[in-house]
């Protein structure tokens, strides 16, 4: 979901300030707009050919030959949400995904904030992303971890007016300030030896989006030049800067020799959609991707609505059918690479109000099936989404579970147990 809406916090009283940040930045977005901001950039690039070739002995989530691998999305009391998942569905999740940010919300502009490692607790939970993978492992499960360096403050009014900026950044990333803040981090999933997947950015061209400009600290629409201020003076600065976080860590992660993290990126719901507010082409995935030899899923957010009963949402940008909110980046993905995909944040919107037992079983059964590049889904089931984010959790209404079990769990086509390859 759009980090501004993002599932990730409590307050209520963020909605107001997000909505204020919103309207100013639309007000600035006109710079980027402007023929000479794009002079120079090329579109015709060319995403790197996969050159390094895995050891034998790294692990990582194979891509069924079909179908997909299914499971649960979730911030906060992740082993109370893991429990009612799966009462509700009947089966455990093949995939949990949830995330655990580099820097607390309260440290976010500290000058000398806390790097939180893999052995500090979860946000909202008492349980670390190693001692919680642990656990999913025993049942036959795989966490996926958003370990997202943020860029910005996405509810914070004083961050759009410029007053609140963030200390941990991706220019800093990139010039190797917290490298040895990395290396233990890639120390500590080493040890743990069990398979685990990480990206580094929820939703990463909205965190594109916010680190052009020559100190990577302009937003898109704000930037007098797209291409010259970074790297490649033919590519689009931020994209590019995202490209190479990516590649930066994972080479860390390399020389520490971790083989067992599979390393996935994901773009938020909508993604290259033209008709989407937030559509640009210089977001397109080609701009982004380090390429095959340092990434193994790629994908997408997916929030949608049964378009038959569209409820009365906050979130307008969102009232659309599946096919809309997926069908634009399932096709920009595979202009580009032929790997997986994998759909972190796959919430059905309701008002709570209505069953959504038909959109359910339609998707499942109908849809997604179509889109058959897409190898793993992790619905999202937890009290913030339901209570503040219009993403009830399932079985708000019993027919949704009965729904669940008839597309789902008595279906062969999805998957609920992970397997990988490697390890020799």
């Amino acid at each position: 979901m759009r980090n501004d809406f993002s599932i990730r916090r409590e307050s209520f009283g963020l909605i107001l300030s997000v909505a204020a940040g919103l309207v100013l930045y639309a007000a600035q977005a006109s710079a980027a707009s402007m023929p000479e901001a794009t002079t120079g950039c090329r579109s015709d690039v060319t995403v790197p050919k996969a050159g390094w070739k895995s050891s034998a002995a790294q692990v990582s989530l194979e891509a069924p030959s079909h179908g997909a691998y299914i499971g649960m999305y979730s911030i906060g009391p992740i082993l109370d949400d893991h429990r009612d998942f799966v009462s509700k569905t009947g089966h455990v999740p093949a995939i949990v995904f949830t995330f655990h940010d580099w820097v607390s919300d309260d440290d976010w502009n500290s000058s000398s904030p806390r790097l939180r490692t893999f052995a500090d607790p979860l946000e909202s939970a008492s349980i670390s992303p190693l001692q919680l993978a642990g656990e999913l492992h025993k049942h036959g499960g795989v966490l996926a971890v958003a370990w997202a360096i943020q860029c910005c403050d996405w509810d914070s009014t004083l961050f759009w007016y410029g007053f609140r900026k963030p200390t941990v950044t991706v220019a800093r990333l990139l010039k190797g300030d917290f490298d040895p803040y990395i290396v233990t981090v890639a120390r500590q999933i080493k040890a743990f030896r069990h398979p685990i997947m990480l990206t580094l950015f929820s939703e990463f061209n909205y965190q594109g989006m916010m680190v052009f400009g020559k100190q990577g600290g302009e937003r898109l629409d704000d930037t007098e030049h797209l291409c010259r201020l970074y790297g490649d003076p033919t590519w689009p600065d931020g994209p590019e800067r995202i490209r190479d976080a990516f590649v930066h860590v994972i080479e860390l992660f390399r020389k520490e020799e971790v083989q067992n993290v599979t390393w996935f990126m994901y773009a938020g719901s909508h993604y290259m959609n033209p008709n989407h507010e937030d559509y640009n082409a210089w977001l397109h995935p080609k701009f982004f991707y380090p390429g095959d030899e340092y990434i193994e899923w790629v994908g997408q957010s997916a929030y949608f609505i049964d378009p038959r009963i569209p409820p009365k949402l906050r979130q307008q940008e969102l009232r659309t059918s599946i096919t809309e909110a997926l069908a634009p980046g399932y096709a920009a993905w595979g202009s580009v690479t032929q790997r997986p995909l994998f759909l972190p944040e796959f919430g059905i919107l309701g008002d709570g109000r209505s069953s959504r037992a038909r959109i359910i079983e339609e998707v499942f059964r109908e849809v997604l099936p179509r889109f058959d590049r897409v190898h793993a889904v992790t619905l999202a089931h937890f009290k913030i989404a339901q209570d503040f984010y219009e993403v009830p959790r399932l079985g708000v209404y019993p027919d949704e579970e009965r729904a669940w079990k008839r597309a789902v769990l008595e279906n062969s086509e999805y998957l609920k147990h992970a397997s990988f390859k490697g390890g020799k």
